[in-house]
């Protein structure tokens, strides 16, 4: 590996491939690190299934590029069919393992983009409002897609933070064999009522590709899913036979921090749909909002609406040659809870992906 890379991603979760290959298409060498063994992220390892914030109400692709084209290889990937009406919303059924294969198809694909996993980020110099170096390196612009502002943090940039009050962790699941109809709100309501007459914790059950197959969310400890799983089998018709592959339960991180930018997206340039002239992505996607408890509260936009991001959200506020995507994006509580999920995260992770390649070009013209 060379001693200088003109741009390093930081993560390589939804918004981090998106970046990266956006800016080695521009022709800028890209170093994409993380400290996992591959790319993936959310999208690939916490057990979604369901790829949120692709959609406008009316079930069309919000964002064209690399949104939408990462979106296709996964349809060509598991042909769901079309897009998944969950109330108000649309979303897009995947599998967690198609989502990897893609993010590495695509990342392989790229030849100015190299690699390197099992790596944390040790050390950011920063002189005179300019990263010099990461880790040793050095490098031209940094692009911060860990979800929880790692680079901004150690940059020193001021941070906004979340908390479990509203965006508490959740354990994701899938259960195989479900013979329960749970595509309307009374069936849920049915299981949620022996669950709460059980004292355990409320679920919300997301669709899968596979017939049958549901996954499973719920605010508290992996510890619990044997409980849970056992409760079920026995005492919730339609669940007799269910079963989880899985045998690791791990917590998934709805949001974390978010860095200070030129522009703090807000709460209400969601609800209100703002436009931006300097626009660079956009969302549609409700404030969505998790107490501890597991208690959902949705908050959404005018019918027909979207809501614009614009660049100096995703441009640190004190240092000039770092940038920020996904659910490190320059954002208040109540607009990461919209601007977090994962159609989101790879439009602004491609859109920092072109800031952060202008921003080189603008420096050594």
């Amino acid at each position: 590996m060379s001693a200088q890379v003109d741009i390093v991603v930081v993560g390589s979760g939804a918004a981090g491939i998106a970046a990266a290959v956006t800016a080695a298409r521009t022709g800028a060498n890209t170093l994409l690190m993380d400290r996992n063994p591959i790319a993936g992220g959310t999208g690939g390892f916490s057990g979604l299934t369901t790829l949120c914030g692709l959609h406008t109400d009316s079930g069309q692709f919000l964002n064209d590029g690399f949104a939408r084209e990462f979106a296709e290889e996964l349809l060509r990937e598991d042909n769901p069919g079309e897009p998944f009406k969950m109330g108000r919303v649309f979303v897009q059924l995947y599998r967690p393992e198609s989502f990897q294969a893609v993010a590495a198809r695509l990342l392989a694909n790229e030849a100015r983009i190299q690699t390197q996993w099992n790596t944390s980020l040790n050390e950011v110099i920063v002189r005179d409002g300019l990263i010099q170096s990461l880790n040793g390196l050095r490098v031209g612009a940094v692009i911060d897609c860990t979800g929880t502002a790692e680079v901004g943090r150690t940059a020193g940039e001021e941070l906004l933070v979340t908390d479990e009050t509203t965006q508490s962790p959740a354990v994701i699941f899938k259960l195989e064999n479900v013979e329960r109809d749970l595509r309307s709100p009374i069936g849920v309501a049915m299981v949620l009522l022996h669950l709460a007459h059980a004292g355990l914790p409320p679920l919300s059950f997301m669709p899968c590709v596979d017939p049958g197959t549901v996954a499973v969310k719920f605010s508290g400890p992996p510890a619990q899913v044997p409980r849970l799983l056992e409760f079920l089998q026995q005492q919730v018709s339609g669940f007799e036979r269910c079963r989880t592959p899985q045998t690791d339960f791990t917590v998934a991180r709805r949001s974390g921090a978010m860095i200070v930018g030129r522009y703090v997206l807000t709460g209400d340039d969601v609800l209100r749909a703002r436009k931006f002239p300097d626009a660079v992505a956009r969302g549609s996607w409700p404030v969505e909002q998790w107490s501890a408890d597991g208690r959902q509260s949705i908050r959404y936009l005018p019918p027909g609406e979207f809501y614009e991001i614009p660049a100096g959200a995703l441009h640190a506020a004190r240092t000039e040659n770092l940038f920020m995507a996904g659910k490190s994006l320059s954002a208040d509580i109540d607009a990461i809870a919209s601007a977090r999920v994962i159609g989101c995260c790879l439009a602004t992770g491609a859109a920092a992906g072109k800031l952060a390649a202008e921003s080189l070009t603008a420096r050594t013209a």
